[in-house]
Parts: structure tokens; C-alpha cells; sequence
């Protein structure tokens, strides 16, 4: 009956791994507990939203609202944060190109700059993220891949003493690419991003 509802993401790790707990199904818990080892060991920067970021947390930036989009290529120890932020009636672009070093702790950043966006550009991203139900999204995904590429976005909302954040956090293709390639080829020129010039 649940299953059947309509209410219940059945892809999701979490339905799965609950089904297999009540219904005592231990092959298929065996087999979640090793494809999440899996995962975390193969993907290792799934907590790339949280600290290996080398710039401020959102919350810190002294905006109403921000976006930033983290973008990688597997293999690669290359990443590009965007953060697209607003306050007041300013609008801004920050982009970093840099490199982590996982072994060794260290971040070379390559490239670094700030430039202004339009309102209307503003809010043709924020109607791209609603569209994609950002706020509503779980923030992983259990299906990762081996090559490809990762998207992290994190958003944060002050307004007044009410706070807000949440990041999602995807492997290839998702419904937040239509805000990252709005952001990633409409916001940025060609000379101006580094891991696609395309």
C-alpha cells in the first residue's frame, strides 16, 4: 500500500533502507550498508558544501540571499564555486577557480573575481531554482557514478531574524541544471570559466 501511494519517493535510500528494516530483509540491507561504503569512499567530496571550500559559509557574506554552485570533474582536483548573491538592490557574481590537494590539505586558488549582475538576471536564476524546487530537494542522492561530474548548490535566505540554508548535492544530470547552465554559460563568459571554455 505504500509503495502504491504516490507519496513516496521508492529511489530514495531512506524508503529502501526503512522497507528493508521492517520487512527484516537482511541480503538487502547488507547490500544498501555496502553500496554506501561505496559510494563515500569513491566519492569523497561529498561533503564538499561544508568545509572544503576555501571561502566564507553564506551566512557569513552579509547577504538576503545567496546561491552558490560547486562544480567538479571527476578526477579532477579542480573545482569552480559561483556564488550568486543579492542585497538590497545589489547583485553579485564571485567566482573561484581552484585546486584541493586532499592529501596534503591545500587549495591553490588559480582564479578569482567579483562582478555585478543585472536584477533581471537575479531573477531569472531564483525562477530557475524554484523551478527546480531547490528548498524542497533531499540534499544526496544515493546513485552516484565513476566519471562524469559533481554539482553542489547551497542556498541561504535572511529576512529580518529568519534564517534559511539547504544544498543539494548531485551527480551528472539533475533538475538543477538549468539554473548551473544559466549561471555556467549565461552569467560567465568563455574566457571567464575554466573547466568547460566551451
Amino acid at each position: 500500500m505504500v509503495d502504491s501511494s504516490g507519496k513516496y519517493d521508492t529511489l530514495d535510500i531512506h524508503y529502501k533502507a526503512l522497507k528493508a528494516y521492517i520487512t527484516d530483509d537482511s541480503v538487502l540491507l547488507k547490500k544498501l550498508d555496502s553500496s554506501i561504503s561505496n559510494q563515500m569512499n569513491n566519492r569523497a567530496d561529498w561533503d564538499l558544501w561544508t568545509s572544503d571550500i576555501p571561502l566564507p559559509k553564506l551566512n557569513q557574506l552579509n547577504k538576503d540571499e545567496a546561491y552558490r554552485f560547486i562544480f567538479s570533474i571527476l578526477g579532477s582536483p579542480a573545482y569552480e564555486a559561483i556564488t550568486i548573491s543579492q542585497k538590497d538592490t545589489s547583485f553579485k557574481l564571485h567566482y573561484l577557480f581552484y585546486r584541493h590537494d586532499r592529501d596534503l590539505s591545500k587549495f591553490d586558488k588559480i582564479r578569482e573575481f567579483e562582478k555585478s549582475i543585472s536584477e533581471t538576471q537575479w531573477n531569472d536564476l531564483t525562477t530557475k531554482i524554484t523551478q527546480a524546487d531547490f528548498w524542497g530537494l533531499i540534499n544526496d542522492k544515493e546513485s552516484r557514478g565513476r566519471d562524469g561530474n559533481d554539482l553542489t548548490v547551497i542556498g541561504y535566505v535572511k529576512s529580518g531574524d529568519y534564517e534559511r540554508s539547504h544544498f543539494v548535492h548531485r551527480w551528472t544530470n539533475t533538475t538543477l541544471n538549468d539554473a548551473f547552465y544559466y549561471v555556467y554559460y549565461n552569467l560567465l563568459d568563455k574566457t571567464e570559466r575554466q573547466l568547460v571554455n566551451k
